[in-house]
């Protein structure tokens, strides 16, 4: 196996890891609800830390801001507005059809359109490969891995907190919230193509002496930027609905709570960042395989500090094993994109 691929599958399956865990910080917000604490991260890891990666990697940044003509934006902002859109819906779609199987949905076509879109839109001419036929078969342990353990998690719900917990939705139909659900995933993968696809950027970073690493940096800002429009004004209605703007200034915590939101940013961008280098390093195929090994470690690592926080205690053995098959056929398709797609 090269070592460079060796690498990008080591640095994307890290990537996930962050990403899993970069929501641990929202269990210790105090007196803040979810809209103040998502808000604050939102400014952070959408503004703040992409435009800061902007500045750090790409030499002359401002001139080349200054220099390229709007259609070098555009990508990046059609897929920023796409992206903050997955946000509301996801919002939306859980309320309708609840956690467990709206997150289980969501999370298996994000990772069908994040694994075939890249491949169908950047390398169309490897779909039929031996390579590209090993990486679907690796992506459906991966969706299977998922039911399994979302089909454990709903169980667990109803063991542990009683039968109406698991099913409880608070409005609207079962049927339009699967479809919103369905529509999510797909809508939260593309910012790979705001990336992708913003080759005018790209190549201007590049010129300006960016490192292939880090030439993704600029549209990655863009996307993000046009992306927290929505989760600004998602946020902004949480608040005004359940009249929590004022625990910004009472609850007594706000310096806490944003060092725990910009904690949270952190990991979710080092997260997204260390894809990308995965993607690079990985050739053609990188953003595809990449994308796979991403989620991969996200559902794995994110799964583990849920099993360390006492989330499965009070489960039956038989919802156990269920959860721990499904992590095991998350772990078998990492090892079959590893030594079987290269």
């Amino acid at each position: 196996m090269p070592s460079a691929f060796l690498g990008g599958v080591v640095v994307a399956i890290l990537a996930g890891f962050a990403n899993g865990a970069f929501a641990l910080p929202l269990r210790y917000a105090r007196r803040w609800e979810w809209e103040n604490t998502w808000l604050v991260f939102s400014c952070f890891s959408l503004i703040f830390l992409p435009w800061v990666a902007a500045f750090i990697f790409v030499p002359h940044l401002t001139s080349l801001l200054h220099d390229a003509p709007l259609t070098f934006f555009l990508p990046g902002v059609i897929a920023g507005l796409f992206w903050g859109l997955s946000f509301v819906l996801y919002g939306i779609g859980l309320d309708m059809v609840g956690i467990a199987v709206g997150n289980a949905v969501v999370a298996s076509m994000s990772t069908i359109a994040g694994t075939l879109g890249p491949l169908i839109v950047y390398a169309p001419d490897k779909l039929l490969t031996t390579t590209s036929l090993v990486l679907i078969a690796a992506i459906s342990l991966i969706v299977f891995g998922i039911y399994t353990y979302s089909k454990a998690g709903t169980r667990k719900e109803k063991e542990t907190a009683g039968q109406e917990a698991s099913t409880t939705r608070t409005k609207g139909s079962f049927k339009a919230g699967l479809t919103i659900c369905l529509i999510t995933g797909p809508l939260g993968t593309v910012f790979i193509y705001g990336i992708g696809s913003s080759r005018g950027l790209v190549n201007a970073s590049a010129a300006a002496g960016a490192s292939p690493i880090f030439v993704g940096c600029v549209p990655m800002a863009v996307t993000f930027s046009v992306g927290f429009i929505a989760n600004l004004l998602y946020c902004g209605y949480k608040l005004r609905q359940n009249g929590t703007f004022d625990r910004f200034a009472t609850s007594g915590s706000f310096v806490r709570n944003s060092a725990l939101a910009f904690s949270m940013a952190v990991m979710w961008f080092a997260g997204l960042l260390m894809y990308g280098a995965s993607a690079v390093k990985m050739g053609r195929l990188g953003p595809s395989i990449g994308f796979g090994l991403f989620v991969s470690g996200t559902v794995l690592f994110a799964n583990f500090l849920g099993w360390r926080a006492g989330e499965w205690k009070g489960a039956s053995p038989s919802v156990v094993r269920d959860f721990l098959k499904g992590m095991t056929l998350v772990v078998i398709a990492i090892f079959v994109i590893a030594f079987g797609v290269h």
